[in-house]
Parts: C-alpha cells; sequence; structure tokens
C-alpha cells in the first residue's frame, strides 16, 4: 500500500510539518480507498455486509461482473451505504443506486459535477432512471431472509465439521432406504418369511450358533434372490441365500482374499489382513532392475540353446528381498509384522525376529571411498553439511512392497495377491546448537505408501 508522510515531511527551505493539499494528493488518498474495494470483490458477487438499523447506515458490495455488466464500472465493486429508509422488509425487491452529480463553489468560482454521489436504498419495485439490482442476487439474501455475512471465523468453524455432518447426512439417506427395527423372540419360521430389504435387531430370539441377540440384514438381489446375512458379535458374519423357492445353508463369511492393510507411524510400519490359507505367506518384495539380455542354457534346456544369451525388454519388477517371510497376525487386527525366515540363514540369520526397519537397512549403504549409497540409485548420498558435487543427492528412496503370496518348493513364488507398494526413504534431519550457532544433520530412514 502507498503511504504519505503528512506530519513530518520536510521541505528543501527547513519546513517541518508541511504537506500540499493538491489535486494529486486528493486523488492520492481516492486511489488507497479504492484498494478497500477491490478486497471487496473477494467474494465474486453482491452481498450486503450490514443492514441499516441502530443509527447507522447499510453497507452493500455491489460486484459488477466483467462479463455481463453494463455500466461504466463494468469489471469493478463498489462499496455504497444504503439509506436507513425505506428499511428492509419482506416486500423489498431491490436494491436501487441513484448517481447525483454534485457542483462545488470555492473562492468564488463554481466547479461543475466536482463530485458524483452514489446512494443506496431498498424499494418494492424497479425506480426509472436509477440502477436497479434485484435482491436475489445477493448473496445472503434467501427469499425474504436476509443472513448474516459469515466472518472467516465461522467459515472456518463450518470446514471443521463437514465430515461429522456428511456422515449425518448419509445416515439420514440409510435409514430412509432400510427399515430399521429392534424385534424380541423373533422365530426360525419368522425369519424364513422375512424376505423384504430391512435390518432387523432380534433380542431373545431363535438361537443361531449359540446366540439369541443379533443383527439380520436383508437385501433382495434381483427379482428371484434374497440374501439373509446375520452379524454376531465381533463381526462374525453368517450368510444364506434364498434362490429357487428354498433357503441355502447359512456359511461363515471370513475374508479370505489375499488383500493386505499398511499403516505407518512415524518409521513403525503396520499391517492387517483377513484369515489367510495356510500356504499363504506375507513376504517382503524389493524392486530392482531386470538386466535387458537373459540366459537361456540351462539344465533342461535343448542343447542348441544352451550357453546362449538372448536379448529381452529391459524394466523395473519386484523380486523377493532376501527370501524375507514376515509373521501373520491375528485377521482384522493391526499388527507389526516380523522376520520369520529368509533364504540364506547364515548370512541373514541375524533379521529373524526384526521389524521392518531393520530388514530394510541393508539398502542404505557405505560403498567405495566411503560415500553413502542407496541400492538401486545412481548418484551418491550427502549431507547438506558437505560440500555438492556432481553425482551427489541429499535424499533417495528405494521402492518395496508387501505381498501375500505362495511360496514354490523349488524357489520363487506364484503371482500372488495384490503388492501393497511402499517407498523406503532416506532423508535428512537438522540439529540446532544454540551454543556453536550451527545446524548440524543427521540421517533419517522412514517409509510411506504410494
Amino acid at each position: 500500500m502507498k503511504i504519505a508522510n503528512y506530519t513530518d515531511t520536510q521541505t528543501a527551505t527547513g519546513g517541518n510539518g508541511k504537506y500540499p493539499l493538491s489535486t494529486e494528493t486528493l486523488d492520492f488518498i481516492q486511489e488507497q480507498i479504492h484498494l478497500l474495494e477491490a478486497l471487496a470483490g473477494i467474494g465474486g458477487t453482491n452481498y450486503i455486509l450490514r443492514l441499516p438499523g441502530n443509527g447507522l447506515d447499510g453497507v452493500a458490495v455491489i460486484y459488477h461482473d466483467p462479463k455481463t455488466d453494463t455500466t461504466a464500472r463494468k469489471g469493478e465493486t463498489e462499496l455504497l451505504y444504503i439509506a436507513a429508509a425505506p428499511a428492509y422488509s419482506a416486500t423489498m425487491k431491490y436494491l436501487t443506486v441513484k448517481t447525483t452529480a454534485e457542483t462545488v463553489t470555492a473562492d468564488g468560482e463554481k466547479y461543475l459535477e466536482a463530485r458524483v454521489l452514489r446512494t443506496a436504498q431498498f424499494s418494492a419495485k424497479a425506480v426509472a432512471g436509477a440502477e436497479n439490482y434485484a435482491l436475489s442476487s445477493f448473496a445472503n439474501i434467501t427469499g425474504s431472509t436476509f443472513a448474516a455475512f459469515p466472518t472467516n471465523a465461522a467459515l472456518a468453524a463450518q470446514l471443521k465439521n463437514v465430515g461429522p455432518t456428511v456422515l449425518t447426512y448419509l445416515k439420514d439417506i440409510m435409514a430412509e432406504k432400510l427399515t430399521a427395527k429392534t424385534q424380541k423372540g423373533v422365530t426360525r419360521e419368522q425369519l424364513d418369511k422375512l424376505k423384504t430389504a430391512c435390518v432387523l435387531s432380534c433380542v431373545d430370539s431363535y438361537a443361531f450358533f449359540g446366540m439369541t441377540a443379533y443383527t439380520v440384514v436383508v437385501t433382495e438381489q434381483g427379482s428371484s434372490m434374497v440374501r439373509q446375512e446375520i452379524i454376531q458379535g465381533q463381526d462374525q458374519r453368517y450368510v444364506r441365500t434364498f434362490s429357487g423357492g428354498v433357503w441355502g445353508a447359512w456359511v461363515q463369511q471370513l475374508e479370505t482374499a489375499m488383500h493386505l492393510d499398511v499403516k505407518i507411524v512415524g518409521s513403525t510400519v503396520y499391517l492387517r489382513h483377513g484369515a489367510l490359507p495356510d500356504d499363504c505367506d506375507i513376504v517382503l518384495l524389493r524392486k530392482k532392475k531386470r538386466s535387458a539380455r537373459r540366459a537361456t542354457g540351462g539344465p533342461n534346456s535343448y542343447a542348441k540353446n544352451r550357453g546362449k544369451v538372448k536379448k529381452r525388454q529391459p524394466k523395473r519388477q519386484y523380486v523377493h528381498f532376501k527370501g524375507i517371510k514376515l509373521s501373520k497376525g491375528k485377521p482384522g487386527k493391526w499388527y507389526v509384522p516380523k522376520c520369520v525366515a529368509v533364504t540364506d540363514r547364515a548370512k541373514d540369520g541375524n533379521l529373524i525376529g526384526k521389524e521392518m526397519p531393520t530388514l530394510c537397512a541393508s539398502l542404505f549403504y557405505v560403498g567405495a571411498h566411503g560415500m553413502n549409497r542407496v541400492q538401486g540409485v545412481r548418484k551418491k548420498l550427502i549431507l547438506k553439511s558437505t560440500t555438492n558435487k556432481n553425482g551427489a543427492a541429499h535424499r533417495a528412496f528405494v521402492p518395496i512392497g508387501v505381498q501375500i503370496a505362495r511360496l514354490k518348493p523349488t524357489g520363487g513364488k506364484d503371482s500372488g495377491g495384490e503388492i501393497v507398494r511402499m517407498k523406503y526413504r532416506v532423508s535428512q534431519e537438522g540439529h540446532y546448537d544454540p551454543k556453536t550457532n550451527k545446524i548440524t544433520y543427521s540421517w533419517r530412514r522412514t517409509f510411506s505408501q504410494d
């Protein structure tokens, strides 16, 4: 913002506290006022900051849209006082703005149209020769109801409540779609006849699998099938289907899909999975480059191919990292996985019982000439306190993954379930020493999920 030094300006002849009052000065002041009008345009529409009342005029913001406005103020924003009379009421339809030119007389001379006065007032109908803005175009007037313009603090509070508000709305919608009811003493025959979509909370009812309190969720599948699901205790679920005029047998639902959930807190990795088959393992993977050439020769290859090398498409692929198997947890429960097996116990046996940070520690190592390296990354890593050179970086990462898969007896694994893609990151953190007024850096190892 421009600033004029009205009280302390010094002149070339030694004068102090003088400032020339001129048309340039008055124009300077008026330019600063226009800044406030520009700021008021942040709303992007017409709105009323204050209604007249309590001895105060009202304040309106008129936004002259650069695309639709036809007045001389096209593209500008205007702040106007609203006259106290007539008062705002449900019969008012317009905010009318009148423009009046005022002549000023000074030193015996008339200055024609020296001032332009614009006044606004509420009106029940459009006024000829004036600018008429429909009250329906003002953001905080709905019908005949005026709502105070929300402050920044009020808007921030509304944003914080968006989540709970949406959840409440969804609950209301679901309550309208499904008939929810609590019923006591439900019999087996009543459940067999229940084929309309609903949610039924049963108390002291027919005993299913040793429990007399449970929830029954009924959903219609097409025009001829119905699905009943019983939910008991700690999310134990049983499902049966009505088809062909008869009910099928109850089947317990267990999550057997080879799906993993990952949660990272600091440098600790948590896993959660469903009910896993006995022949499935959780394995740690590392993404690495695959050679552009492959050897076709092997003990079982044709004699004409033995010992030959052929070209193939180079790419990056996930491989089983050191043959590491991770521990399994209880279905549906979060836990911290630990290493339970490796391919080479003589070399990597020290990893047994260790968590993810230790299992991935070897990906960050000290290479030739004492330089820090990350596997699969060409550039060397140096601390920020070290002079940066070509071919060096301050941070890097290695793509890793966790997967549920079946391991083959002869080595390797099948395609398995989906790979939870992660990154093992090496970065730096600074430590300020107030005694030396210097910052020292150390390496920081973390995980992130793609």
